[in-house]
């Protein structure tokens, strides 16, 4: 629930302040409570916004979840979201995204990873990027090696036309 709701209020902030930045306004605006928190802010350069929050279940979970956003008067646009847990015996579950797009190319990252009570890792990260001048882009992702516990990573670069490149 509380992911959800953080989630929720930094796309209801940019909305909010979006139209003061078009009008070159400027401001700042920090929301607290006893489980989190979100402020906002908006310049002649674009506005952002950012929340987190905190909240036990009660079955012991204790669940930390944060997102931010922002958008520049020069078309930039970004985000990011994550949660982690952890569970009353002892696990831990986290996932998070991020996606940023400018006048140079986007990228964009997922990834989410448990370790079980008893101490054993999964999970799995991917990344790309594409530089929108030169049409090169990277593949990459990253998983935990089940056997080792170990992250093994793979990752390719390739050209505007498709063929590999060197990273």
């Amino acid at each position: 629930m509380i992911r959800k709701s953080v989630l929720l209020a930094v796309p209801v902030a940019l909305l909010i302040l979006a139209p003061m930045a078009a009008e070159a306004r400027t401001g700042f605006i920090h929301v607290g409570g006893a489980n989190g928190g979100a402020s906002a802010a908006a310049g002649a350069r674009g506005v952002a916004a950012r929340a987190h929050g905190t909240t036990t279940s009660s079955n012991g979970t204790v669940t930390h979840a944060s997102g931010g956003a922002y958008a520049g008067t020069n078309g930039s646009r970004g985000w990011r979201a994550s949660s982690t847990s952890q569970n009353a015996d002892g696990s831990v579950t986290h996932q998070g995204s991020a996606y940023a797009n400018g006048a140079n190319g986007t990228v964009s990252s997922s990834n989410n990873f448990t370790r079980s009570a008893s101490g054993g890792w999964s999970g799995s990260s991917s990344t790309s990027a594409t530089n929108k001048n030169t049409g090169n882009s990277y593949q990459g992702s990253t998983t935990i090696d089940p056997t080792t516990g170990k992250p093994v990573h793979t990752g390719t670069c390739t050209n505007s036309a498709g063929a590999v490149i060197p990273c």
